[in-house]
């Protein structure tokens, strides 16, 4: 039972809406959150970078001020020549109009600014509410070897000191801002004017930084000493003893590329916080180096978008449940009849369609589908009483049809498809319908005194009426052949005859001739028809054949003969339009152009193969596109200009038992073309391994196949074109297969044929496997 209530509609509609709905729960939670965190982390950076930014700003005012009056203090005293006591109440008036300033000192050049007066270094500081005096010239301070004093000596320029603690002086954590003291025209360095800013002022500012709650601030010197903190046990450590864990120096080295920029820098890194990644912020300080650091650890943000998901899950989990109860028990409900709908339907499906039909409980969807199904059976009944008849109908007109088409192509010789390769003439003829049944024709009679009548024609429809009039066409011309009526007297009798009762106005254009072998002399007719083509060793050209109207259409129309002498050698090429006017998917023609000049640049002589190829140039042209007319081509060769014939036909029975005479013929053909032992060795080779290959994987080693072989030489290169009639199989594919497991039976395989050969093609021509290769030989 439980197997059966998975199977069911209702069981598996309810988990596809569950599914869907889980899907949908996730997709949105899954959004949420992170468009929460997407929005926390920008509204983070944002506020980082403004703390440090604010903060950055507080400084810079503070420390501008100090430097501001610190320089007006330097200047007071190198111009005016105060001295002594006035020294003191200089530096005291600045104290008390500037309270960030810790204290200030004038520390001079021993005997420079004034030559009577030695060390010279009052400082006043802030203490307990009130200024407070220290002597810095004093044995126990020295203050010409404290680093405030001597590196703006050094560098005659201002410089803010790292932090120190002024012991003898302020006695506290400060950092002190010195400007040179410079005299005369040429600047010299007479002493230092110095103010003093306290690391506890630095570090309230640091404290008050704050993003959403968490994350702490920090200043560092040039340094990287630490100035300020919120944890005062830091200050005036390194920097570098701050970061620790396995990111260390990453950290260090990000910290380092930071110095380089002026601008805020920004950037995540791992940090030892709970959750292990920070935002940090760092602002550049113009003018004294420092930096302020700004750093949220990312976990005390995010877990107040993590509390939120959760609060969302519990209550999307509890509304999806509720959901699935209330699913399952509607699909149950309302999927009952579809289940009893179902087993009638089983019932139908075995074939009995004399099964009760359940009876619509309610007028919906399902209750509608009930009626149909119930109407469908017995709709379903009739129809296959009805489909029986026409079955049977169908069986016997495509039975008719299959007949007509045997008997059309039996009218012809060949059967629609033929090579005849006499001793001074070669004859290739091919027919194919673009239907089951055509209306075009060929036939032709070569008689023992060497007449070769011979005739090609295109009804003017095509199908079952073209058929009939193809048949009633070629049944005259058999007439007028025994009548032994010229080509012009067998076309004006054929056309008294099919005029008479052409209710339907039907016509067919035909060519015909006959061929006296001996002597060349050929006589021909035209009715309506394309002019012949004429190749010949000079020349590829139209053969005019002037004639009358096309036979069927007009009583009283007399055809004339018109006489030619063939030269030896000579190729003629005669097709109806389903040639010239073949298409492909650019909807471009063939044309007659195209053919005439293929044919001119054919170097074969034999019929045989000189119709293949020419069906080959066609269909490669057509390629995809469907045929759309009837085809017919007819090629008649006529004379040998040498003894030694260019190409030969060979014709086998799918059997190894046919391999001597296969020999023979390979032989009698490389003697004949003065060709070596070796070029013998390779080609028996090649057809073997072919052969082998059709026998074993065309025709599945089915005995007596046909197999046909043509063999041609020219200009040192050998043409041989291996043709079966088995369902299309392309042997060049495994070509490039050289693993012994796809070798066929029988056979070393393609790649050795691949290298014994020059150039390989396949083609599917006429429902044949036509495989071609060419070799070069050297005598």
């Amino acid at each position: 039972m439980k197997a059966k209530n998975y199977r069911s509609l209702a069981s598996r509609l309810s988990f596809w809406i569950a599914f869907l709905g889980a899907l949908v729960f996730i997709g949105v939670l899954s959004t949420n959150y992170f468009l929460s965190q997407s929005l926390l982390k920008s509204h983070i950076e944002d506020m980082a970078e403004s703390e440090a930014t604010s903060a950055a700003r507080e400084v810079e005012t503070i420390l501008n001020t100090i430097a501001t009056n610190t320089d007006s203090l330097s200047s007071i005293i190198a111009n005016t020549g105060i001295k002594g006591r006035q020294t003191h109440l200089v530096i005291k008036s600045f104290l008390e109009k500037n309270h960030d300033i810790f204290g200030m000192a004038v520390a001079l050049e021993p005997n420079t600014l004034h030559k009577d007066e030695g060390e010279f270094s009052p400082y006043y500081y802030r203490k307990n509410g009130s200024l407070e005096y220290a002597d810095l010239a004093a044995d126990d301070y020295q203050y010409l070897k404290w680093d405030w004093y001597t590196k703006p000596k050094s560098l005659n320029q201002p410089v803010w000191s790292e932090p120190y603690k002024d012991t003898g002086g302020g006695n506290v954590l400060m950092t002190t801002y010195s400007t040179p003291i410079q005299t005369g025209p040429d600047k010299k360095f007479a002493g230092v004017a110095t103010a003093d800013i306290k690391l506890r002022q630095l570090i309230k500012i640091v404290k008050k930084i704050n993003v959403s709650g968490a994350g702490l601030g920090l200043i560092v010197s040039s340094n990287d000493i630490i100035i300020a903190h919120p944890d005062e046990s830091a200050i005036m450590q390194p920097l570098k003893s701050q970061i620790r864990g396995k990111t260390a120096e990453q950290k260090w080295a990000q910290y380092q590329d930071s110095k380089s920029s002026d601008s805020t820098v920004y950037s995540h890194i791992p940090c030892s916080y709970p959750g292990g990644y920070c935002w940090i912020a760092i602002e550049s300080l113009s003018k004294t180096g420092w930096k302020i650091i700004t750093l949220v650890p990312e976990q005390e943000l995010l877990s107040k978008v993590n509390d939120l998901t959760a609060k969302i899950s519990i209550i999307a989990l509890t509304g999806l449940l509720v959901s699935l109860f209330v699913v399952v028990f509607i699909t149950r409900y309302f999927t009952k009849p579809l289940s009893q709908l179902a087993r009638a339907t089983k019932d139908i499906g075995t074939g009995n369609l004399e099964t009760a039909m359940p009876k619509p409980q309610r007028n919906d969807e399902i209750g509608s589908l009930t009626t149909d199904f119930s109407d469908m059976r017995d709709a379903l009944k009739n129809y296959i009483e009805e489909l029986q008849e026409s079955t049977a109908k169908r069986q016997k007109l495509e039975s008719e049809i299959q007949i007509a088409k045997d008997i059309q192509m039996s009218m012809v010789p060949g059967g629609g498809n033929i090579s005849v390769n006499a001793g001074d003439h070669q004859l290739y003829s091919l027919l194919r319908p673009a239907r089951s049944v055509g209306g075009d024709l060929y036939y032709f009679q070569l008689s023992e005194d060497g007449r070769l009548d011979f005739i090609i024609g295109d009804v003017s429809d095509k199908g079952v009426p073209a058929a009939l009039f193809m048949a009633k066409t070629v049944t005259l011309y058999t007439r007028a052949l025994k009548d032994k009526l010229s080509p012009g007297q067998s076309l004006t009798m054929m056309n008294d005859l099919l005029v008479e009762n052409n209710d339907a106005c039907m016509f067919v254009t035909t060519l015909c001739g006959v061929l006296d072998v001996s002597s060349g002399k050929l006589v021909m007719a035209n009715a309506g028809h394309m002019y012949p083509i004429q190749k010949t060793a000079d020349s590829t050209e139209e053969l005019v054949i002037d004639g009358a109207t096309a036979l069927g259409l007009m009583e009283g129309v007399t055809y004339p003969d018109v006489s030619v002498q063939l030269e030896k050698n000579t190729a003629l090429v005669m097709y109806t339009d389903g040639i010239s006017e073949a298409f492909n998917s650019s909807g471009e023609q063939y044309s007659e152009e195209r053919l005439i000049d293929f044919v001119g640049h054919e170097a074969s002589s034999n019929a045989g193969h000189l119709g293949t190829r020419i069906m080959s140039d066609v269909d490669q042209f057509a390629d995809v596109s469907e045929q759309s007319d009837d085809i017919t081509l007819m090629v008649i060769f006529y004379g040998k200009g040498r003894s030694t014939p260019i190409s030969q036909n060979l014709l086998l029975t799918s059997s190894c038992n046919e391999c001597p005479k296969l020999y023979e013929f390979l032989e009698d053909f490389t003697v004949s073309h003065d060709m070596s032992d070796e070029t013998l060795h390779d080609l028996k080779l090649i057809a073997e391994e072919i052969i082998a290959n059709i026998i074993n994987h065309a025709y599945n080693k089915v005995p007596d196949q046909k197999i046909e072989i043509i063999i041609s030489a020219n200009n040192r290169t050998i043409e041989v074109s291996f043709i079966d009639e088995a369902p299309a199989c392309n042997p060049l594919e495994s070509a490039n297969n050289t693993d012994e497991k796809d070798l066929h039976e029988g056979g070393m395989g393609m790649p050795i044929i691949k290298s014994l050969t020059s150039t390989r093609k396949y083609q599917r021509i006429d429902n044949r496997n036509v495989l071609t290769i060419t070799k070069h030989y050297n005598g």
